[in-house]
Parts: structure tokens; sequence; C-alpha cells
């Protein structure tokens, strides 16, 4: 009897031993199962979020139309580069329509963002309201109409004035994963692509339309002295700037946007400078 007894301890001695032995690495995989789902669950919930800017931004380039149906209307009337005089009163409808067009879009756009300073363009790129808030941490995650969202919107750095007239004036935007927002940027990297794509249109929250022309492009750090506000002049420009600006001014325009390295320090920054 006693060696019955002794031979079932034994025997249930045994199984906790085999399952304590396997506990860490039971212990392992949960934890990796874990954080891959919480990485996996992260993905969509960006994807998801990304998605639904997109749509919100698309809603508001049809407010803003600044219009590129009377561009169109336009080009469709000439022909061999002369009006007919009725062409020309076309024209000038078309002038005065668009006149009394751009102001009410700008003002429909301040009405829903009080932040909103203005409207940035790249043709076939880039086509975004601008905002300015009283810190650059706001807009990181908050898009134009207020939402809370990974693609935040785009945004003119606290430090710089609402009328784009500073020396420098930066303006940030995250490089999402379905392309939009300033995800274009990592583009300009590529020196063809930034000779076929270098103007920038941006039309202020009063209807003043200013144009740059980039001039240069390069990956850097978020230490970079490129962010530094108001100490450039044409010539340290040319010490703190690659490249050489096309014309000689002291007022420039700085796209920034984070690389798809994983270094979260890593930036773009794209260098334009005010032509007209």
């Amino acid at each position: 009897m006693w060696k019955l007894y002794s031979r079932n301890s034994k025997k249930k001695s045994k199984k906790p031993k085999k399952i304590r032995k396997y506990i860490p690495h039971i212990f392992v995989v949960a934890v990796c199962a874990f954080f891959i789902a919480f990485g996996v669950r992260g993905l969509l919930i960006m994807h998801r979020e990304e998605g639904i800017a997109s749509e919100e931004y698309e809603k508001l380039r049809e407010i803003f139309t600044n219009t590129p149906e009377l561009q169109e209307h336009e080009s469709e009337n000439i022909i061999d580069g002369d009006l007919s005089v009725d062409e020309e009163e076309a024209d000038d409808e078309l002038d005065s329509e668009a006149e009394k067009v751009a102001p009410l879009t700008l003002e429909e756009l301040a009405r829903i963002n009080q932040d909103f300073i203005g409207w940035i363009s790249v043709k076939n790129h880039i086509e975004y309201p601008v905002v300015r808030g009283a810190d650059n941490d706001k807009y990181i995650h908050t898009t134009f109409s207020g939402g809370t969202n990974s693609a935040g919107a785009i945004f003119m750095d606290y430090r710089n004035s609402n009328g784009f007239n500073d020396q420098v004036t930066i303006i940030y935007g995250h490089r999402t994963r379905n392309r939009t927002m300033f995800s274009p940027l990592v583009n300009y990297l590529n020196s063809s692509f930034l000779q076929n794509n270098q103007i920038i249109t941006i039309t202020t929250r009063d209807g003043v339309k200013l144009t740059y022309r980039i001039f240069a492009a390069k990956m850097t750090d978020a230490w970079d002295d490129a962010y530094t506000i108001g100490f450039i002049d044409s010539t340290q420009a040319s010490l703190v700037f690659p490249g050489t600006p096309p014309v000689d001014t002291n007022r420039f325009l700085l796209l920034s946007t984070c690389t798809p390295n994983p270094d979260r320090d890593e930036r773009i920054i794209v260098y334009a400078v005010f032509v007209d």
C-alpha cells in the first residue's frame, strides 16, 4: 500500500514540473501575441482614421473651388491665343465671378475653423487648408474640422505670423500610409521630380495669392538650423539651406514631414523661395 501511494505521488509530482518547465515559453508567446495583436489593431485604427481624414479633406476641396471649373472654361475660350470680343467679355465675367467666389469659399473655411490661415496648393500633389494653433501639438492629431485623428492637419509653426510675412515660414504635415497629407514631399528628394514640380501657391485667408518656387529638399532631423525662424537673409540662406535660392530674397517657405524610416527624429524638408 505504501509503495502504491508512493508511485502515485511521484506520478502526480512530475506533471507540475513539466508544466512549470514551459511556463516561460508560454509567457513569451503570450506577450508576443499580445503585442502583435495590439500592433495590428493600431494599424487598422490608423488606416481607418486616415480614410476618414481623406474623405473630410476631399469635401473641403469641393468647398474651396477657387475655381478649376472657371480655369477650364477660360482655356476652352482661347483659340490660337486670340480672344474675340465676345470671348473677352466672357473672360471678364469669369474673372468677376472668380472674385466673388474666392472670398466666399475662404470665409466658409474660416467659419469651419477659426485657426484657418490659408490654402496650400502644389498642382496634382497637395491641396489642403492650412491652420495655425496656439502650439505645434494640437494639429498633430486634430483634423481641420476638429476631429481627433492620427492624420491631423496641415499646420503652420505657431511662432510664425498668420500673414506669411516672416523671413522663414514653416508648414508641417504628416506622412500618412495612404500617401495623403504631406506624403508627396518624399518625392522631392528626387531631382527630376523637383525640377518638374517647383511651384507652390498659397491663398491666404484674406484672399492674397502668394507664389513660391521650390529649389531644394533634403533629409535631416528635427534639430536642423532651418527650423529657426527669423534669422535668415539671402546670404545666410546659402549656409543653412541646401542649394542656391533662384532669386535674391529673404522670404522662404519650408514644408516639413517625417520620413518612411523608423527614426522618430528624422525629417524631410522642402525649401522654397517667395517669388510673387
